[in-house]
């Protein structure tokens, strides 16, 4: 949902722009991160799937998936969402959306919730009916990380505007070069969490840092590309280590040590996203390229052809960079490979468990964690999942058992029961990807009828 809500604010952005001349500052910048607070807990999930043909298995075309959110959005009563002439989505009265990604992969954002109980059954409500919808189109929805039948060159980017400036500036950054398979071939599940003011924000971030790379090892399920076994037990997470240096994985890791001299997130979180290079900016719906040209930083001060900086720039620069962890109004947790929903609603449960506990503590349990590792074992996960060790007592699967106790025993009953298929894996410590393998299975047939 929060690529809509930077599309509503862009818009609105022109008019502001328009009537003032006024500089945007970084206390502006700043409001956006520490606006007040609600007291309630909220937990939102935004859910991606490949979209294959029924009938070949290759990348469904825009022209039925397109068809699909139209007949969906038809009984829902949804307003249909569009670029131009291009559909790219839909939206219900309370935010809730369906939308499409570079290479027609569909993903499902849900309004915020107050419980895992809620998720569940609104996500089960519109997958069930998007897969019933599909079935009449021969068009399949698959739960797994990265297009297994198509590479790159073979899927058409969607025509998007900000897809096709994205597509041609990214993979010529540096460390950029798997930008076109990050765009057109993966999916992942996002869950998002409140945050309560600037140190709970800052535990929170760090702590969700430190464990981001064995969650993306429990989570691996992307092992088949082209139709065959790869090398990797999660191609995905190995594409988005390469999207990009100065914008994802962990560039801006240098916040928390400077935290200590100040003692704001915000400020120092705000300073590495305004050294990023911008990639485009929208005035009056046209979207001017600027691929790099310039950062942010320059942009408010000294503006853009004649373009002068407002705060919905600056939420719109923030969403086009790329961390495992992102920082907005809320903290999203990004790099999981795409599966079932039931694992879906695992992860929104299991970090629900560990946000309702003191972050101060978590960082303290697991204090033999360090920021400088983690580009170390984002490498490792990709290859191996959680098949590593970390220090001589401990392997990566350790982290992932403490993790899951202190999950589990801070949820109520009703939560708990939804960490079953990461309870599940822990006892036999193999992975969706481990599955894959052992049973052999290679081609994107097989997997279909595997993960059906």
């Amino acid at each position: 949902m929060q690529k809509l809500l930077d599309k509503k604010q862009t818009t609105k952005s022109v008019e502001i722009n328009n009537n003032q001349d006024k500089r945007l500052t970084k206390k502006e910048v700043k409001s956006f991160y520490s606006k007040n607070k609600k007291t309630d807990f909220l937990i939102g999930l935004e859910y991606e799937r490949i979209s294959l043909d029924k009938n070949t298995h290759k990348t469904a075309n825009y022209e039925t998936v397109s068809k699909i959110i139209e007949h969906f959005a038809s009984i829902n009563s949804w307003d249909l969402i569009y670029d131009k002439n291009t559909i790219i989505g839909a939206v219900s009265k309370d935010s809730t959306s369906i939308s499409l990604e570079p290479g027609c992969q569909l993903e499902i954002s849900l309004a915020p919730k107050k419980n895992i109980l809620e998720i569940d059954l609104e996500i089960t409500k519109i997958s069930n009916l998007l897969d019933k919808i599909a079935k009449i189109y021969n068009v399949i929805f698959l739960g797994y990380g990265i297009n297994p039948k198509d590479s790159v060159d073979e899927i058409e980017i969607l025509n998007k505007t900000r897809y096709k400036i994205m597509n041609d500036y990214l993979p010529n950054c540096l460390y950029g070069e798997l930008c076109p398979k990050m765009m057109r071939q993966s999916a992942g599940i996002q869950v998002n969490i409140d945050y309560k003011n600037n140190f709970d924000a800052f535990y929170k971030l760090k702590f969700f840092n430190l464990i981001m790379p064995f969650m993306t090892g429990l989570c691996a399920n992307s092992p088949i590309e082209k139709d065959k076994l790869s090398d990797k037990k999660s191609l995905r997470a190995h594409v988005w280590r390469y999207t990009g240096k100065d914008r994802c994985n962990i560039f801006y890791k240098n916040i928390f040590s400077k935290f200590l001299a100040s003692f704001n997130l915000f400020d120092n979180y705000i300073d590495e996203i305004l050294d990023v290079p911008m990639v485009f900016i929208e005035r009056n719906d046209i979207t001017i390229p600027i691929e790099g040209e310039i950062t942010f930083r320059d942009f408010m001060q000294f503006g853009y052809k004649g373009h002068s900086a407002n705060i919905y720039d600056y939420i719109l620069h923030q969403s086009l960079v790329f961390p495992d962890v992102r920082l907005k109004q809320y903290i999203e947790i990004r790099n999981h490979d795409s599966s079932s929903t039931k694992m879906a609603l695992a992860l929104c449960a299991f970090y629900k468990g560990l946000s309702t506990i003191n972050p101060k503590k978590l960082l303290k349990e697991f204090k033999y964690l360090k920021i400088n590792d983690i580009d170390k074992y984002n490498e490792l996960v990709s290859l191996k999942a959680l098949d590593f060790k970390i220090n001589s007592k401990k392997d990566a699967w350790d982290v992932i058992v403490s993790l899951l106790n202190l999950s589990k025993n801070a949820l109520n009953t009703k939560d708990r029961i939804y960490l079953k298929p990461i309870l599940d894996m822990v006892k036999t410590r193999k992975t969706q990807s481990d599955v894959l393998i052992e049973y052999n299975i290679k081609t994107t047939q097989d997997l279909i009828q595997f993960l059906s």
